[in-house]
């Protein structure tokens, strides 16, 4: 169902109040790990006590407030990077980094290059972000590929970060890669299965890596990772896309895995598919009130979908409405060339997050709008972002 959210003098002045404590707790979730003194990092909140690399489009929007925050928060995972290049996928509050799967989602390259060129960083971080997007791109090709095919293969629930959600557990899929080592695929009839989101993700990436090479004169380097990107591209229409469903779906050995969850955003989010290919999904399933236009937008999992799990239960990508969902849609709307959807999903949002029993939660049940019983005391950065922008959309100062 789609809303077109208003707000009365009085919510605005209530926002306007909101707007210091969602200030506040924004600055709360900026810490400086013990481990780690020479940094201060964003973390999610305080249920996640950590820096995280699906989270790494949190720093896009920090740089508007805290731009010192925000590239130290990338530097420092590129500073952590494996020498075989793998990204962590976290670090914990005084802990070693952890590299069990990949879960990214946002392109690690991309959002680094959109946040240099935000900050105007000199050339010499333009080239160590090439440098380890380019040595995660060899990792990526190395070791989630064993299928052959080109594409990226997910190996494990966390891969993609959609936690409870029956696509990344259908068939078996354990929560981490065998003996935590992102490179081990589990022994399964479903494996290798060919991810959509992993493969945009990769694709996202080459076509940064690609506009890096050409901005420091490597263009030998620029044609090679664009050709890969076309390369990749082509392999995803060819084996990921349903011209029938107008989806793309993960594929395992038996065929598609018919699942229809926001990982279809993902290929928004990296960019891969045409204008009139998004509008035609757009309007099939971003349009109609049984796939994704929930009341509370966007469910993790279309609520026609067989799979959707009518129990809402906690940090669920199985039926929630996820804030990290509505906050990367704040970019590929934009790419899209979709103003006023974006609007409407930003101010239904800062409807939600006005209520006070929504304390700057992680997920919103997408008919009531009511958070499930996961609260995260300091409040979720993703949800923080999105109302201060929110309240920027409608005209209200926001003082950081």
């Amino acid at each position: 169902m789609i809303v077109l959210e208003t707000f009365s003098e009085a919510d605005l002045i209530a926002i306007k109040e909101k707007i210091k404590v969602a200030v506040e707790l924004l600055k709360g979730n900026i810490r400086q790990f013990e481990k780690y003194p020479e940094y201060r990092l964003l973390i999610a909140g305080d249920t996640y006590p950590g820096i995280w690399l699906e989270h790494n489009q949190d720093n896009y929007f920090l740089a508007d407030y805290d731009p010192k925050v925000a590239w130290d928060s990338i530097k420092f995972f590129m500073e952590r990077q494996r020498e075989d290049g793998l990204l962590p996928f976290s670090t914990l509050v005084n802990q070693e980094s952890d590299f069990w799967h990949i879960q990214s989602v946002w392109s690690f390259t991309r959002c680094a290059y959109e946040i240099a060129k935000k900050l105007n960083r000199p050339k010499e971080d333009l080239a160590k972000i090439y440098r380890a997007g380019a040595s995660f791109d060899l990792w990526l090709e190395k070791n989630r590929n064993k299928s052959g095919s080109g594409l990226v293969e997910m190996y494990c629930e966390w891969d993609t970060g959609h936690d409870n959600d029956k696509r990344v557990t259908d068939g078996g899929i354990p929560e981490t890669c065998p003996g935590k080592n992102a490179a081990n695929m589990p022994d399964l009839e479903v494996m290798p299965i060919l991810s959509v989101d992993l493969s945009c993700m990769r694709y996202g990436n080459l076509e940064a890596l690609a506009e890096l090479a050409e901005e420091l004169g490597l263009f030998e380097e620029a044609k090679m990772q664009r050709d890969k990107a076309t390369k990749l591209q082509a392999k995803i229409e060819e084996l990921l896309y349903c011209e029938e469903d107008e989806f793309y779906y993960d594929r395992s050995p038996q065929g598609f895995r018919k699942y229809r969850t926001e990982h279809i955003t993902r290929v928004f989010l990296n960019r891969v598919c045409s204008q009139e290919r998004f509008d035609r999904i757009y309007k099939r399933y971003f349009e109609d009130e049984k796939e994704f236009a929930a009341p509370w937008p966007y469910p993790s999992v279309a609520l026609s979908d067989p799979s959707f799990d009518h129990t809402y239960p906690r940090n669920s990508w199985g039926s929630n409405s996820q804030a990290p969902t509505a906050l990367r849609a704040m970019l590929w709307l934009d790419y899209y060339n979709r103003p006023e959807e974006k609007r409407r999903l930003l101010l239904r949002w800062t409807r939600a997050l006005l209520n006070p029993d929504n304390p700057f939660v992680q997920e919103l049940h997408p008919i009531t709008g009511k958070t499930p019983t996961m609260v995260v005391r300091g409040g979720y950065t993703p949800s923080l972002l999105l109302f201060l922008m929110g309240a920027k959309k409608l005209g209200v100062e926001v003082n950081y």
